[in-house]
């Protein structure tokens, strides 16, 4: 899967967030997304803050950052932090 534009790094973000956390998003934000020149390895930076629901109604934000590689679409370095 070739990720070309800032949407589509944005949605891959999302859905991999969602599925290695394993929790519903209710609302993002997006820190920053970037392309990083074929001279620094050439692959999307993608930092995002998550609102998630947790238990009995509490809502939480979740700091999440990866580097995806642009021509296939594998996610690497990927980490997250509860705020």
């Amino acid at each position: 899967m070739k990720i070309s534009t800032w949407d589509e790094a944005r949605d891959l973000g999302l859905k991999e967030a969602e599925k290695r956390l394993g929790i519903s998003i209710e609302k993002y934000w997006i820190d920053s997304i970037r392309l990083e020149p074929r001279s620094k390895g050439g692959y999307w930076t993608v930092r995002l803050d998550l609102q998630v629901r947790k238990s009995l109604g509490r809502k939480t934000l979740i700091h999440v950052s990866m580097k995806i590689d642009p021509s296939t679409g594998e996610i690497t370095d990927f980490h997250a932090e509860e705020r």
